[in-house]
């Protein structure tokens, strides 16, 4: 071959490499000129989606947007977001759809490392199902025909509207969509797309709704397929001591601190309101290592009276529709404390070492007829001395429930860190044998048995106001007004059949106490005692009948 030949070869390869050059560059200008319009074409959009840079990948398989801004079209009022992202790879883009068409066809968008700002407005706590990020992610969504939508290492930072500091923050997110149907987007729905599988991952949760509030989640698991929801290390604290945050709430109501560790939903079936209403189907619920503790403070004014709802009521209450098989209940405790007028020191008792399941548990009118009641079997331990066994039945068709309480030997001196705070009552002896308390209520009077056997009662009344000192007048009338032993087998043994009344203004826990304690006044007191008791007890039925 002659030099001439090699050059014009030469020279015609470069031609082409020049003209296909020039074709590719033609394409990737006619790309970047166009991409950024195409995906803001939509006139009803929420958002604009704008970037810095965009790169063509090699072969043209996808491409990459540098540092991608998200903002609203139409900020109002209430919440507002606003995105920013590293940056986005979109893959799996079928360019003569794009060029020809203008129309986007993608297999993949992914966002890498996103911040999304969320400045929360004065309408937070009514916004519903479709709001928020779930508009956000549909809005984006709606732009092309799309097979996978993934977030990768994303964060989020809540902020006050008007003071502009940080209410909360989620470190890490990363969602990964599959299958998504574009044209079946649910804008009202808390998942804003049909997907085939859906996986979400977040760590590291805190929300401050005040200046010294804070909610904590370690870990949040989802995902479709695998039916399977999961909570970790789930807290809910305070900076400042319970009495400080209840005088600041400014009236008599439970001051509630919760730390869990593990909350499942196993056998989830997302129903057709599941996306809207979050309606919940599921075999079961998995609580791990629950801690909570109820506190309230006496020395503070109640809120006004409402009507309290029995135990059916309160389930048919909830917000949302839900089906459980089974709760099921694992090493968890309860404390509950309570500072009496003029008291110095909270009294408390605490029931730990729960276990247990709760069965049937629904809402659903048709399914309620169905199952027919609620069932609760807790076994539990109180103080660290004895065990406490619970059997509770709710039927669904009618405003009762039946309890029964069976509790074990104890020393009764035991109850002192909850009697001496809230009383003023120091038990010096006393051994319980045995406690079976069963209770039938109906919506406003229960019928119920008390079997408490004890020996060798003996107590003292302590003078808070004097250092704790003992009053020993009082304490030596208090012993001789009960009765220090009641056994079976002695001759004035008791155990007590008796109805009780309920306060329509208390919860059906508070039933249930008022109960036990009215079946303590007919066995305790001696015979004079009683008396007395049930002179004035038939006084007081006397005033409500007028």
């Amino acid at each position: 071959m002659t030099s001439t030949k090699v050059k014009k070869i030469s020279i015609g390869v470069l031609i082409v490499l020049g003209i296909l050059f020039l074709v590719i560059k033609g394409f990737e200008w006619k790309i970047e000129s166009n991409f950024q319009d195409s995906i803001n074409s939509n006139p009803d959009r929420a958002y604009n989606i704008t970037y810095i840079d965009l790169d063509l990948d090699t072969f043209f398989k996808g491409v990459t947007l540098d540092e991608v801004r998200i903002e609203p079209l139409h900020p109002g009022k209430g919440t507002v977001i606003t995105g920013h992202v590293d940056y986005a790879t979109i893959q799996g883009i079928v360019w003569r759809d794009f060029l020809f068409d203008k129309k986007l066809n993608i297999r993949e968008i992914a966002f890498e490392q996103p911040l999304f700002e969320v400045t929360l407005g004065a309408d937070t706590t009514k916004t519903k199902g479709g709001k928020g990020m779930q508009d956000l992610f549909g809005d984006i969504l709606l732009r092309a025909d799309l097979n996978t939508f993934r977030i990768q290492n994303g964060s989020i930072v809540l902020k006050d509207s008007v003071s502009q500091t940080v209410k909360g923050e989620i470190k890490r997110i990363d969602i990964l969509a599959t299958e998504i149907e574009t044209d079946s987007l649910k804008f009202k729905h808390l998942i804003p797309f049909e997907v085939g599988n859906l996986n979400i991952d977040i760590d590291s949760i805190t929300f401050k709704p005040d200046d010294y509030t804070a909610i904590n989640l370690g870990r949040f698991h989802y995902n479709l397929r695998d039916k399977e929801f999961l909570l970790n290390d789930l807290s809910l604290g305070y900076s400042l001591d319970w009495v400080e945050v209840s005088k600041r709430l400014g009236v008599q109501n439970d001051i509630v601190e919760l730390d869990v560790k593990e909350i499942g939903i196993h056998g989830l079936e997302p129903s057709s309101d599941f996306y809207t209403q979050l309606d919940i189907e599921a075999e079961k619920i998995t609580v791990d290592d629950l801690n909570i503790k109820l506190q309230r403070n006496k020395n503070l004014p109640r809120p006004a009276d409402v009507a309290k709802p029995m135990f059916q009521g309160i389930i048919n209450a909830i917000p949302m529709a839900i089906l459980i098989d089974t709760i099921q209940i694992s090493n968890a405790a309860i404390t509950y404390g309570e500072l009496g007028v003029e008291k110095h020191e909270t009294g408390s008792i605490k029931i730990h070492d729960m276990n247990g399941k709760i069965t049937g548990v629904t809402n659903m009118p048709e399914e309620q007829l169905h199952i027919g009641e609620l069932e609760a079997k807790i076994n539990a331990s109180i103080a660290a001395k004895t065990q406490i066994n619970i059997d509770l039945k709710v039927p669904y068709d009618i405003e009762t429930f039946s309890i029964a309480v069976a509790v074990g030997a104890m020393s009764m001196t035991s109850l002192n860190p909850t009697l001496k705070p809230l009383a003023g009552v120091e038990m010096v002896t006393g051994q319980m044998n045995r406690m079976q308390f069963a209770m039938n209520a109906g919506p406003y009077r229960s019928q119920n048995k008390l079997v408490f056997d004890y020996s060798d009662l003996h107590l003292k009344l302590i003078n808070e106001a004097d250092k704790g000192k003992k009053k020993v007048l009082l304490s030596a009338i208090a012993n001789g007004a009960i009765r220090p032993n009641n056994l079976p087998g002695q001759k004035k043994y008791l155990t007590a059949n008796y109805s009780s009344v309920r306060n329509p203004y208390r919860s059906p826990i508070n039933y249930i106490v008022q109960g036990l304690v009215q079946g303590f006044t007919r066995i305790v007191p001696g015979t004079f005692v009683q008396k007395l008791i049930n002179k004035d007890s038939k006084k007081r039925k006397k005033k409500r009948k007028k």
